[in-house]
């Protein structure tokens, strides 16, 4: 199972950060923030992204995630 995860931190992220964050969808939202979005593998993809945020100084704001299947067949 993948999980599908939307991650809120403070300020905004050019695109060119999608890479670093495990390939994430990036959006701007109002209110200076930055939305990052999309499937992990797993845990541990889920820590790396958290990690690289802190290593970075940004502020989260919040993490939510809901399992989806790999096949919707």
């Amino acid at each position: 199972m993948l999980e599908y995860y939307e991650i809120k931190i403070k300020g905004h992220l050019d695109a060119h950060w999608s890479d670093a964050f495990a390939g994430l969808k990036l959006t701007h939202l109002e209110g200076d923030e930055t939305l990052l979005s999309g499937p992990l593998p797993d845990q541990a993809a889920l820590h790396g992204v958290l990690e690289r945020i802190r290593d970075l100084n940004i502020i989260l704001i919040s993490v939510t995630g809901e399992k989806r299947c790999r096949n919707a067949d």
